[in-house]
């Protein structure tokens, strides 16, 4: 599971780690706003995930959510072998992927106002 701590809870059987809520739901989100504009490698990803948004995914947590992204349609990938090394798989994002990425993000700014009070309401003592 997430390892326990504080921010873990559970009732009635069902385990929930607060911590790891927000992020998770968000990091698809994340992966195809990086590859909208351009075809990139999954080490790429990778590294712009920690450069832009901060978050240090482990690699096979990203490879994965891009294999779920290609079986849902969303990405396509195909195999880089002129690079004169070992051959590399290279993601772009689709159309229907574009538009679940236009459709999610006019959902995160319905709900970023209520983000926004919670964390100011959140940090007064």
């Amino acid at each position: 599971m997430c390892g326990g701590g504080n921010s873990c809870h559970s009732r009635g059987g069902e385990h929930v780690c607060l911590k790891e809520v927000p992020i998770k739901g968000l990091l698809n989100l994340a992966i195809l706003t990086l590859i909208k504009d351009k075809t990139v490698y999954g080490a790429e990803i990778y590294r712009a995930l920690k450069e832009k948004f901060k978050v240090e995914a482990p690699k096979p947590i990203i490879y994965a959510l891009l294999r779920r992204m290609e079986y849902f349609g969303f990405v396509a990938s195909t195999w880089d072998v002129d690079g004169g090394g070992p051959a590399r798989r290279m993601y772009k994002i689709t159309e229907e992927g574009l538009e679940y990425l236009s459709e999610a993000m006019r959902g995160l700014r319905d709900v970023k106002n209520v983000i926004d009070v919670l964390l100011s309401e959140g940090d007064k003592e």
